[in-house]
């Protein structure tokens, strides 16, 4: 049985993670007036993105997701033909309607796919029976999306779990999520990302922050943001986060995986002390850190300069026995409510 795996733009995980194990990529559209380009996440037109970002704080700019006749028709002129069952984890819908541009995709391809025609392409493409369908909601948002995505590869590929016992660990993990952001210019987190339902920090807040240079530590977690510390400067809040982190990964992570994005050029990461010794203690517990370039879909809604951090805590989930019947070793057990069969 083939598995595909399918993020959107926002999802932030190295490229070459992404490219290494064949992660199929729904585009976000980037709206500028008339004009919409898809965010291909390619690393040298973000950083030149950041760059015009931060010199013009009134370009005008959004997102919009991609629309269910777009995913419905990359679901069957392209996934249906590769693979026996399609796995999509999406940006949190707290944030953007692409969870719900997905479900309804696939169960609008599931009707169309009646249709004898589509079949015999199946057939033509060495593909026989059905292919099912999976959408989950993140609850997350960037690095918080690429942990579930990285697990969800490696229970595929190292543990090679079938695609039901991987669909039921993902959305329980998926509540588990824990987020952090720091942004550089509370600008954009104010003014841009309040349009999608940032709260977390307020006028006064920002006026006092903006004079003060203090940068929030701003917590993401089932949907939900708020600010839950500060520290002046962002290279001290910075440190918060990273203390933060190494006592969550001394009390013991789900998963082995510290996952980190930065919108700007990595190596302004990469040369501070505090996350060299960030890396050096994971290292020491056994726990990756990745580190990958923010999405330009990020970054226009938390600013160039942000740096976001997740992983998922708590004790590792009891998975099932190889021995457990599932859909892909019998062909016995109906999908659930969230999954399509075509």
């Amino acid at each position: 049985m083939r598995t595909g795996i399918v993020i959107d733009s926002a999802c932030d995980l190295p490229q070459s993670f992404l490219d290494a194990h064949h992660v199929h990529l729904l585009p976000i559209l980037l709206c500028r007036g008339e004009t919409r380009l898809p965010d291909q996440r390619d690393p040298e037109a973000t950083l030149a993105f950041y760059r015009q970002y931060q010199a013009d704080k009134t370009l005008d700019a959004d997102t919009a997701p991609p629309t269910v006749a777009d995913i419905q028709a990359r679901l069957l002129d392209e996934l249906a033909l590769h693979y026996d069952r399609v796995l999509i984890i999406t940006i949190t819908q707290t944030r953007s309607p692409l969870f719900v541009h997905a479900t309804e995709a696939a169960y609008a391809a599931l009707k169309q796919s009646r249709e004898p025609a589509y079949h015999r392409r199946r057939v033509q493409a060495g593909l026989t029976g059905p292919l099912f369908v999976t959408v989950i909601d993140s609850q997350a948002l960037f690095t918080g999306q690429g942990v579930l995505v990285h697990e969800a590869i490696r229970l595929l590929e190292t543990e090679q779990r079938s695609f039901s016992v991987l669909r039921q660990v993902i959305a329980q993990l998926g509540p588990r999520v824990q987020g952090y952001l720091v942004p550089d210019d509370l600008f954009y987190v104010r003014h841009r990302s309040s349009r999608k339902g940032e709260k977390s920090i307020g006028l006064l807040g920002y006026h006092l922050g903006t004079l003060l240079d203090i940068k929030p530590l701003i917590h993401f977690h089932q949907g939900e943001s708020q600010a839950i510390d500060k520290d002046r400067g962002f290279d001290r809040t910075l440190i918060k986060l990273f203390d933060r982190t190494r006592e969550a990964m001394a009390a013991g992570l789900a998963t082995p995986l510290v996952n980190c994005s930065y919108a700007g050029d990595l190596d302004i990461i990469r040369r501070k002390a505090a996350f060299v010794e960030l890396e050096e203690y994971a290292q020491r517990q056994g726990i990756t850190v990745l580190l990958s370039m923010m999405s330009v879909t990020g970054a226009l809604n938390v600013g160039p300069g942000a740096f976001a951090l997740s992983y998922i805590d708590g004790p590792p989930l009891a998975l099932p026995t190889a021995s457990e019947a599932d859909e892909d070793a019998q062909g016995q057990r109906d999908p659930g409510a969230a999954d399509w069969v075509i």
